[in-house]
């Protein structure tokens, strides 16, 4: 017999959660936002355990966040019977509210089905549809025959996850066998992984001068813009003749991509001649490729575009920084953890999901680079993340709720 979620508390938590505007950069009231889960989950009868991570850590990964401390909430659920350990997980940080909101963005508005604010989706919708389902359990008096259940919810996932996820798993705050990350990927689809990416910046030094004079400078502004032409003709062509055969949720990603340009920085003033300019480059993995080895394919494309541009004999500098590599990581769709999803899926929904790897980045990799079954699936869409007017529908709240229920009696007895 399924357990019977309570639709209006997950509604009435998910308002609490995103009323706490844990913005990030640079990681706004998560303090708040850790003392509000602890209550929940110690009300409802779990063990709770909040972390702080060291600063030093966080100014390692994260020098602009000085001040503002991290925390990592687990919470427990049985004796540590022999048997697996299911974990579920979510991240509590969201990304700035932007422009073109019709609402406060942290004052959440339930209208026509759905619960507006930022972070409805991504994720505060799935860590209220966690509580919900651990709640509509004890609410039925029901405990673990065997293993236990582990929850966590960790911070800065939307700047990469090392302070959180990953801390979490190196130090070994959490020892999961499976994991659940509740990430919108849709009540109907489960991300089995994600793609990776390699951040890095193109560095552009010429010689700074007046700008009634030119010839007596080096404009690092037309050679980051001949840099910028040639990798678009020689470099990114090149990634179109890889392709995975795994299913991602959007054909066009099965093979690399590469975004130039997202951050662009240099010059000084219009009538100087600009001595130096950067721009960004986001390089997206698919299965099989290693970050290590996209370093030294960028490193080497910057190289020949500097010299077969002429740029080095000119006496321009150019050099590659890279900011920060993520393997792109998957479980077979086949996986016995998949399966025992998609057929728990199936049962309470009636449908059979999708098995996907999902085109952006996931804290689930940091699960899977350590041999941990783990997967993606929440309530909500990726669509709406980030966007102006986030939502999330009551029904995948709910439908999310049901399943996590359920996989954890199948889970654990």
């Amino acid at each position: 017999m399924q357990s019977k979620v309570d639709t209006s508390y997950i509604v009435e938590l998910l308002k609490r959660l995103i009323s706490v505007p844990t913005v990030n950069p640079p990681g706004e009231r998560y303090d708040e936002m850790a003392e509000l889960l602890r209550g929940e989950l110690e009300s409802l009868g779990l063990r709770v355990e909040i972390h702080r991570v060291p600063d030093e850590v966080v100014e390692r990964y994260y020098p602009w966040a000085r001040g503002h401390p991290r925390y990592i909430v687990i919470a427990r659920l049985g004796s540590d019977k022999p048997g697996p350990v299911l974990h579920f997980n979510g991240h509590y940080d969201v990304v700035p509210p932007g422009q073109g909101w019709s609402m406060d963005p942290f004052q959440p508005v339930v209208r026509d089905g759905k619960v507006y604010g930022r972070g409805a989706s991504d994720m505060k919708g799935g860590i209220a549809s966690v509580i919900g389902a651990v709640r509509a359990l004890l609410d039925s008096g029901w405990e673990p025959a065997q293993g236990s259940l582990e929850l966590s919810f960790t911070p800065d996932e939307e700047t990469g996850g090392e302070t959180g996820v990953k801390y979490m798993l190196e130090k070994g705050l959490a020892r999961p066998s499976h994991a659940v990350v509740a990430e919108p990927s849709t009540t109907k689809r489960i991300w089995i992984g994600s793609r990776g990416a390699v951040w890095a910046r193109v560095r552009v030094y010429g010689k700074q001068a007046h700008g009634s004079a030119p010839w007596l400078g080096l404009n690092a502004f037309e050679a980051m813009a001949e840099i910028a032409v040639w990798l678009r003709h020689n470099y990114i062509p090149r990634l179109a003749e890889r392709k995975t055969d795994l299913p991602m949720d959007d054909p066009r990603a099965a093979s690399p991509t590469l975004t130039m340009g997202g951050e662009v920085r240099g010059g000084a003033k219009t009538n100087i001649v600009p001595g130096f300019y950067e721009f960004s480059l986001d390089r997206r993995t698919i299965p099989g490729e290693d970050p290590d080895e996209v370093e030294r394919e960028l490193r080497e494309a910057i190289e020949t575009a500097a010299r077969e541009t002429g740029l080095l004999s000119q006496g321009y500098r150019v050099e590659l920084v890279v900011d920060g590599k993520a393997s792109a990581t998957t479980l077979p769709p086949d996986h016995p953890f998949v399966e025992q999803v998609a057929a728990t899926v199936k049962e309470v929904l009636g449908i059979e999901p999708l098995r996907t790897i999902c085109i952006g980045g996931l804290d689930t990799r940091y699960f899977q680079e350590r041999g941990i079954a783990a997967l993606t699936y929440g309530p909500g869409g990726i669509a709406v993340a980030h966007m102006p007017d986030e939502y999330v529908p009551i029904s995948e709240l709910e439908n999310a709720a049901r399943v996590y229920a359920e996989l954890t009696k199948r889970m654990l007895g």
